[in-house]
């Protein structure tokens, strides 16, 4: 990408980003009705400084020292809590429930950018905001009743968009590596606790899922983290709309889930807005 400009990069960063994290949360659902999905959250955690082993011999002791630990604390403190809420919100609801109120991060984690990161709320940027989630709720259809899985998907969405704002302070002076490395490590704790009374000794073939699910997020959140080095906020959350479409494309392929004209529809819209947001930042 050395070519690219930075906002291209990040753009391009963000949408690979998303796309990972989709793959994970399919394979996360997938498994957890034979692991409980805490212990799956802390196997994710507890393999993340495996995955990332060949990249931190590659930038050798500087990825194992952060120069801002007070928010990498903040960061930890707020993703786990985050992730804990939403991976067993995850078991509790209908994955269109889950999509629709996590489409809510992009939103919130506007917000608080304008509020805390003085980014700029640009016209085309907003709009871009609004026709994304438009198309989301077409997508979806106004028929989600929220319940208990909801209401933590939705919690967790807030708590998320926040450990975002932490994780683009960051950015400014840790790599992406670094930001990964000492997210994974330092959810370790609140996941063990979390997922004690419920351990147990995965198979060979449970292991490999959770092998994939630490290797998928791990590589989402580092290249997220790239992505938010590279590029702004505003610019970039509206491409987190992509996942709504990454979600029904595996729907259809692997699990042969039908599809309706409104996903046609709000696809159209989710594609236009992000492929505008990037035509309009091009430079």
């Amino acid at each position: 990408m050395k070519n690219l400009s930075d906002t291209t990069a990040s753009i391009i960063l963000m949408i690979i980003s998303g796309f990972s994290f989709v793959v994970m949360h399919s394979a996360a659902k997938f498994l957890s009705d034979q692991i409980h999905i805490f212990e799956i959250t802390f196997l994710r955690c507890a393999l993340v400084a495996v995955v990332l082993a060949p990249m931190i011999f590659k930038e050798g002791k500087s990825s194992l020292i952060t120069k801002q630990p007070k928010f990498q604390i903040y960061r930890i403190i707020t993703n786990s809590i985050a992730m804990l809420c939403f991976f067993y919100g995850l078991t509790l609801t209908t994955l269109a429930e889950v999509t629709a109120l996590n489409l809510t991060v992009p939103i919130f984690t506007t917000l608080l950018a304008f509020l805390f990161l003085n980014e700029k709320l640009k016209k085309h940027r907003l709009s871009a905001l609004f026709i994304g989630f438009l198309g989301a709720i077409i997508v979806l259809r106004p028929d989600i009743s929220i319940n208990i899985g909801g209401v933590l998907i939705l919690i967790s969405a807030l708590i998320w968009s926040i450990s975002l704002i932490f994780i683009k302070k960051l950015t400014e002076t840790d790599s992406p590596v670094t930001i990964s490395l000492y997210a994974g490590v330092g959810m370790i704790p609140a996941t063990f606790v979390a997922a004690y009374p419920y351990l147990i000794m995965p198979n060979l073939y449970q292991f490999l899922i959770i092998l994939f699910i630490a290797v998928t997020g791990t590589i989402a959140q580092t290249l997220l983290n790239s992505a938010f080095k590279r590029g702004q906020l505003a610019i970039l959350l509206p491409f987190d709309y992509l996942k709504l479409i990454w979600s029904v494309l595996i729907g259809y392929s692997i699990f042969v889930e039908s599809t309706t004209i409104s996903l046609w529809i709000g696809g159209t819209l989710i594609v236009g807005a992000s492929s505008y947001i990037a035509w309009r930042e091009r430079k």
